[in-house]
């Protein structure tokens, strides 16, 4: 005879199961039964696509293993132009060489050919290369990452601190797998011995 833990768990299982089949079926009838003409419209109000929260998605690389993840607090597709939105979004991205660059942002926007990722609203860029000594840290209002090139740049003011050190400047252009970065313009610094 079953534990009632058992009971317990296998009855939870059968009404997952069920909810899903359930909502797989409302979902397949309302894809191949809906009809363009029901849809109502409110005026003012944008058409999005999908809308999750506390989303991670996750890229792996050609070994398998995690190369982009993504969390966020809100995901949101905006139907017009396809492009999606993101809200309180981390972002890590691992490099072969350069280790795991690990990004905050406020706010984020991703067009809808996926090339790259507009964040804004304090962003933080930080990263450890494996032979580096400390940690570089980059902090702008903000900030572009090319999906594809895997650069971040920006034309915004930007302070970049590694250890005791700090520079500020105007405009910003790191190779996050080269592990090079350019300072464009207005650039004063403080190094601390």
């Amino acid at each position: 005879m079953r534990s009632a833990a058992d009971r317990a768990r296998t009855l939870t299982q059968w009404a997952v199961t069920i909810g899903a089949i359930l909502a797989g079926g409302a979902l397949v009838f309302g894809v191949l039964g809906g009809r363009d003409d029901d849809v109502t419209t409110v005026p003012g109000v944008e058409e999005r696509g999908y809308y999750v929260t506390d989303a991670t998605l996750t890229e792996l690389g050609p070994d398998g293993k995690p190369r982009v993840v993504v969390r966020a607090r809100t995901i949101e597709q905006q139907l017009p132009d396809e492009s999606v939105y993101l809200a309180d979004l981390e972002l890590d991205y691992t490099s072969g060489k350069m280790g795991t660059w690990h990004v905050t942002a406020a706010r984020g926007r991703m067009p809808s050919d996926q090339g790259s990722l507009l964040l804004s609203g304090n962003v933080r860029v930080e990263g450890t290369a494996e032979h580096a000594v400390g940690k570089a840290v980059i902090l702008t209002d903000q900030l572009t990452y090319d999906t594809r090139a895997n650069i971040v740049q920006t034309a915004e003011p930007v302070t970049v601190q590694f250890g005791p050190h700090q520079l500020n400047g105007r405009g910003l252009r790191v190779g996050l797998n080269q592990g090079t970065l350019r300072l464009e313009s207005n650039v004063n610094g403080r190094f601390t011995p």
